[in-house]
């Protein structure tokens, strides 16, 4: 009896690629998957947006289209081969019964990092590899590269010397819609590299696919196929009266040997040895002899001579034997072919590397993969291009630039990898702020003028969606602070003359839609750019966003009829767009007095001080209206419209409040009742079976039609439960937050979709609100215009450490009791004050063992650590306070 335990296919995992690039993406059964490399596809804009000649399908690039295996040969044993990957649909048992998948794969993703394991008691070796792109904080133009590193660690584990060879098979993309697609592929030699690079001389009506593919590989010795059709790469059954059927590949000539061939044959031959017999038949010796030569560049013809010396070496002596071998060498290119000898299959490649590995002997090899794809285009029909055409000509160049830079990559991106771990925090929140970071190389756009944009679910909507950026943008504004920032000025270019703040971009970077109803933009809008200029400090930034602050204010002031303060009417739409809305809901009055907050603070630091006295005068007025007309006696109203109320819990009730303290702004209503609140948010919303849902009725409460059942009430946003959840941490229900945010771990583990979660499509932008955990869980805030930075964990454990990472510098911190300990691993961190929330450490204040003068004073449970004048915490630097 065979019993077998199945678990579900995880069908996410780590993308491979760059800020803006595209992205292959690497999942547990160590295969690629969604090669969103290309202008087309689900990467671009969905068909109807896209201009006539880029009305294409991508090209096939199946889990098999990228491959690697391992050869490995004990000194006086036979060779085994291994795929390196564990899916069923790669096997062909009829013809390769010998090459089988690696038994089990162990995947650890960290991202940027993706860790495979490759399980098999079979192999005399262990094999392993880490795969990444450079990716690390306030580096946009290295963390926009497209192209990542696959480094192979081999292990000889057996008492006998080891013959080992790492083998990848690529498949050719280029141009795949043209009869004659014209590849030109090339080898090149650097050092301990061997680069080749496909590349397409072709010109098409679809100009999405032109570019270049490089793959490379350094270490060992290496062996290659510079162009080689699909079906010897593979494997193909050819029927010949002459030599008999054979099934033919190059990796039964692998098998063999451990090496390629590395033959010239750079150029398709399918246009060669286009005679007919009469014609072949009437060549001369010389020139029957040329033609064997110049075909015998080709694997697949190589492949053939080689199996005829092996057997009847003497058929091949004579001309008449030659012009056999040609017929038969033509009969295979037209197999080959296929019936449109002309969009041919030729292109392929293979790269190899062997290494000799003493009994106990550890080797590096590794594969890089490039692209560069520059024909994006607009819905115009213009050529919008890619950030990287500006620093890259050619995938060969992308190629050299991560070779040549590995080692500074690798320390890198493994540093800030490792460092997003480094936590006494659960794994869940770790993973959690770490997992969502995928959605940066999976879902951007980075234009070569510089224009950036976040899709808001891969292929979806649009990009740089006001209402999903205010939650999704926390992580972009601390790790590459200009991207956010040039998409917020972006935005800004679009707001409509009375004021309204645009909703997406759609298609492309250079049209918006018509979203201007939706009510909660204008406020978001505000604390966006009030939350990048205190994270930033750039002054400049803000007073370039003044005018657009000034109209998005003055227009949601005008929603409010009665005169109270508060939003009464056109409230409808939202974020929560099939979910209609009436009167004054708790959600936009929320958003609205935390925007006066802060456009209260930005008039402040501009000097606008009638803006500033006129909004705090509306904020107290509105403060106690929200207070007044929504508080139910357990928690704030979904919605009052005159006389009549919907009393429906909503999860996202005092969304603003989250904001504003989570940026250091503060809250505006009394802390008791936002505790309050939150408390009936979990009563009501919470369930370990379904999550934290948006929002819910108490079995008590009447029921209004538009919410109840609602398929937006009912649903777990798992971009709404992160930020909930780190505004419960904010406030102090720390154990309430982490149960959210274990949940979400748990239900996406269960479906498959650890690194891909869903809401208006895949890959969804608002769950990057995960990086507000982060914040709330270790209380940090910065406030760069005052120079005030806090770090101040709602629950502090005998050892609290955790990372940190502002808009120029990253590092890690640890609190206990008695003492404050600050590192600096990148870049650099600078306040006048630093506050602490923790009542007993000292005012001893010691930076790289030498102490700093700080006057001390405490405010509530936080030491208030003040100095004479800016203190600037460098890379390698270690402050202490104790």
């Amino acid at each position: 009896m065979a019993i077998i335990k199945s678990q579900v296919d995880h069908c996410s995992g780590i993308p491979l690629g760059g800020i803006g690039t595209g992205t292959i993406e690497i999942r547990p059964d160590g295969h690629f998957h969604e090669w969103q490399i290309f202008n087309l596809g689900i990467w671009a804009p969905s068909w109807n947006f896209q201009p006539d000649c880029c009305k294409k399908e991508p090209p096939e690039m199946r889990p098999s289209a990228m491959c690697f295996y391992a050869w490995a040969k004990p000194k006086g044993e036979a060779p085994v081969m291994r795929r390196l990957g564990t899916r069923s649909d790669q096997h062909n048992l009829y013809s390769f019964a010998w090459l089988k998948s690696v038994r089990e794969i162990e995947f650890n993703g960290t991202f940027p990092i993706a860790k495979l394991s490759y399980i098999d008691s079979d192999l005399p070796v262990e094999v392993s590899s880490t795969m990444f792109s450079p990716f690390f904080p306030h580096d946009a133009r290295t963390s926009g590269t497209p192209g990542f590193n696959v480094i192979f660690t081999v292990r000889n584990r057996s008492n006998k010397p080891v013959e080992f060879s790492l083998l990848s098979t690529l498949r050719n993309p280029l141009a795949p819609e043209e009869k004659d697609r014209k590849l030109h592929n090339s080898i090149t030699r650097d050092g301990d590299s061997t680069f080749l690079t496909m590349r397409t001389e072709a010109d098409s009506s679809c100009k999405a696919t032109l570019g270049s593919l490089g793959l490379s590989v350094t270490g060992g010795k290496a062996s290659w196929i510079a162009g080689e059709y699909n079906g010897f790469l593979y494997g193909y059954t050819s029927p010949d009266g002459n030599y008999g059927w054979s099934h033919e590949s190059l990796l039964h000539d692998f098998r063999a040997s451990g090496r390629l061939p590395s033959l010239a044959g750079n150029r398709s031959p399918s246009h060669m040895l286009r005679q007919d017999d009469k014609a072949l038949e009437a060549l001369s010796k010389q020139e029957v002899n040329d033609l064997v030569r110049a075909m015998m560049k080709y694997p697949f013809v190589h492949s053939l001579w080689q199996r005829i010396l092996e057997a009847e070496p003497a058929r091949l002596k004579t001309t008449a034997g030659l012009i056999q071998f040609l017929k038969s060498v033509r009969a295979r290119i037209n197999a080959l072919c296929g019936d449109d000898r002309a969009r041919q299959s030729w292109g392929q490649v293979a790269l190899a590397s062997t290494v000799s590995l003493a009994p106990g002997e550890t080797r590096e090899i590794r594969f890089t993969l490039g692209w560069h794809f520059p024909w994006h285009f607009s819905k115009s029909g213009k050529v919008i291009g890619h950030m990287y055409d500006n620093w890259f000509k050619d995938a060969g160049q992308v190629n050299r630039f991560l070779a040549e830079h590995c080692e500074e990559h690798r320390t890198k991106t493994c540093s800030f990898a490792a460092a997003l771990q480094n936590t006494s925090l659960d794994t869940e929140m770790a993973e959690a702020w770490a997992g969502q970071l995928t959605t940066i190389p999976k879902c951007t756009w980075w234009l070569k003028n510089g224009d950036f944009g976040v899709w808001e679910g891969l292929g979806c909507c649009g990009f740089h969606t006001t209402d999903i950026t205010y939650q999704g943008s926390f992580n972009l504004v601390a790790l590459f602070p200009e991207l956010q920032k040039r998409q917020m000025e972006m935005g800004a270019r679009f707001q409509r003359k009375d004021g309204r703040v645009h909703h997406f971009f759609t298609p492309d970077l250079s049209n918006v839609d018509d979203g201007f109803e939706r009510v909660d933009m204008n406020q978001q809008f505000v604390l966006l750019a009030c939350r990048d200029y205190l994270w930033t400090g750039d002054k400049a930034y803000i007073k370039r966003l003044w005018p657009n602050i000034l109209r998005a204010m003055k227009n949601t002031a005008e929603l409010d009829a009665d005169g109270d303060g508060l939003p009464d009417h056109d409230t409808r739409r939202n974020t929560y767009d099939s979910w209609d809305f009436a009167g004054t809901p708790s959600y936009i009055a929320s958003l609205w007095l935390s925007a006066l907050l802060a456009a209260e603070r930005i008039a402040v630091d501009l000097g606008h001080k009638t803006e500033a006295a006129a909004w705090n005068k509306i904020l107290k007025k509105a403060a106690a209206s929200f207070d007044r007309k929504l508080w139910n006696g357990e928690y704030y109203s979904l919605w009052v419209d005159g006389k009549i109320r919907d009393e429906c819990c909503m999860t996202d009730q005092l969304d603003g409040e989250w904001f504003t303290q989570l940026i250091g702004l503060g809250h505006v209503l009394p802390r008791e009742r936002i505790l309050a609140g939150l408390k009936a948010v979990m009563k009501y919303c919470f369930t370990e079976e379904n999550g934290l849902q948006n929002a819910n009725y108490p079995d008590k409460a009447a029921k209004r039609m538009a919410t109840h059942r609602n398929t937006q009430q009912t649903a777990p946003w798992s971009g709404i439960e992160y930020s909930i959840a780190s505004m419960m941490m904010d406030f102090g229900m720390t154990g309430e937050g982490r149960r959210v945010v274990k949940n979400i771990h748990e239900r996406h583990w269960r479906a498959g979709r650890f690194w891909n979660h869903g809401e208006c499509g895949d890959h969804y932008y608002r769950a990057m609100s995960s990086w507000a955990i982060l914040l709330a869980a270790t209380g940090f805030k910065i406030d760069l215009p005052r120079g005030i930075v806090t770090f101040s964990p709602p629950a502090v454990l005998p050892e609290f450490h955790a990372p940190w990472f502002s808009s120029r510098g990253w590092g890690q911190f640890t609190m206990t009791g008695m003492s404050f300990r600050l590192s600096c691993s990148s870049g650099t961190i600078t306040f006048r004050e630093l506050r602490l929330g923790c009542q007993s450490i000292g005012g001893l204040v010691l930076l790289n063992d030498r102490p700093i003068k700080a006057t001390r004073s405490q405010e509530n449970a936080t030491i208030v650590l003040r100095f004479a004048k800016p203190l600037t915490i460098k890379a390698g630097d270690k402050l202490v306070v104790e």
